[in-house]
């Protein structure tokens, strides 16, 4: 089920410009133009291509030395010293400059692409072996040295003390994988404050931080042929701490990049459950104008809830509103009274694919999970009534107002 108005998680922009005051134009190369001091330099700067080039060739080295193990980076360090000497050399030929730079650099994208795709499915072998080889994978992840290998030792320490990452090694280790959030003003302190409070409980605090080192990577929700996650395990081992360290949390933009693994199941992309979605998305989308940046939040939390139905859809067999009040979103719904905000045409929509969704859902529940009919009842009109209440707190305020 496609979210409304969903975010692309961690999109970068780089664009300078640079027509006043008779200042050069300046490309998106991987250094500052306005410091730009040797013929490559600036020759760099000043075409296009070989900007884009020097941007990409900057950013699939720094992700493979992000995913490679102490010795690998190492090489690759010297490897690509032994490289900009070579890129160098073009200066012999200032006539054909920049035809050398194309050439060099092309091929030295490729070959830093090629190393990069390699080291992050090395990685991501080696933390697949968690949930069945525990040792192996802290055998393998001793290996980095980069924070997000850090993340899943100190993990491996906390939930899985047959690993054998010692006490010792997991102190190390979350410094380490906290180190790695100092860029980010932001998340570090959030982290700090998380790890401080002794309100939050350790589980929590070791899953928060395995979950702000993964979202700084470049693994991709909605691409099934980009690198995909390899976390996904954690939410049925761990339950609902893990849905909450890994929903919404900041109340910004950036919890448009929560790594939310999938629902494991199609049941959200039934013709009925596509039907309700959309039903919702035009109030959704009006609403989210004024929303501010909570909307992120309330996005990966519904994300969240998508996924939990499919991981353990017992959970919904008893449960209150997540309002944790007594809302009826049906009444709500039919009693709506600003047109303005959503018309009576769409209402009656909404309301119109309420019913087919619960059928849909509990069929699933019977044929798909073995539920006995009543318990697929109950569990269906459960889901569906949360659903439809987290969508009228966002609609009527109450999700980020607190009323």
């Amino acid at each position: 089920m496609k979210m409304p108005l969903r975010l692309t998680a961690l999109c970068r922009l780089a664009v300078y410009i640079a027509f006043a005051c008779g200042v050069k134009p300046a490309f998106a190369a991987s250094f500052d133009c306005t410091k730009a001091g040797s013929d490559i330099e600036h020759a760099i700067c000043d075409t296009p291509a070989l900007s884009e080039l020097d941007s990409t060739l900057d950013n699939h080295y720094a992700r493979a030395m992000a995913d490679l193990p102490v010795d690998q980076a190492s090489a690759l360090r010297v490897e690509q010293r032994a490289w900009l000497k070579k890129r160098n050399a073009c200066t012999s030929n200032a006539s054909e400059l920049k035809t050398c730079l194309e050439t060099t650099m092309k091929a030295r994208a490729t070959a830093l692409e090629e190393v990069r795709h390699r080291a992050a499915s090395d990685f991501d072998a080696a933390v697949s072996l968690i949930p069945d080889s525990p040792v192996n994978a802290a055998d393998k992840l001793r290996q980095y040295q980069t924070p997000l290998a850090s993340a899943w030792l100190v993990y491996l320490n906390h939930f899985v003390p047959a690993s054998g990452v010692t006490a010792q090694e997991a102190r190390k280790y979350h410094q380490m994988a906290l180190e790695g959030l100092r860029d980010d003003d932001f998340a570090y302190s959030v982290m700090k404050d998380i790890d401080s409070d002794p309100k939050e409980s350790r589980d929590r605090a070791v899953l928060t931080l395995l979950r702000m080192n993964i979202e700084r990577v470049d693994y991709q929700y909605d691409s099934d042929d980009d690198r995909p996650y390899v976390h996904c395990f954690l939410f049925k081992t761990h339950g609902e701490v893990a849905y909450t360290a890994f929903g919404g949390m900041y109340g910004s933009s950036r919890d448009g990049g929560a790594p939310i693994c999938k629902p494991q199941d199609i049941i959200f992309d039934t013709p009925e459950w596509t039907a309700l979605d959309n039903a919702f998305s035009d109030v959704l989308a009006k609403v989210s104008q004024d929303a501010g940046t909570i909307q992120y939040s309330s996005y990966a939390e519904w994300r969240i809830f998508d996924l939990h139905v499919t991981v353990a859809p017992e959970d919904y067999l008893t449960v209150t509103n997540h309002s944790g009040k007594d809302r009826d979103p049906i009444a709500e719904i039919q009693t709506w009274k600003e047109d303005n905000i959503w018309p009576k045409a769409q209402r009656d929509k909404a309301l119109a694919a309420i019913e087919p969704a619960k059928k849909a859902t509990a069929e699933w529940l019977q044929n798909d999970k073995g539920w006995t009919a009543d318990n697929a009842r109950k569990g269906a009109e459960n889901m569906v009534r949360l659903w439809l209440d987290d969508r009228m707190m966002f609609i009527d305020g109450s999700a980020w107002t607190g009323e």
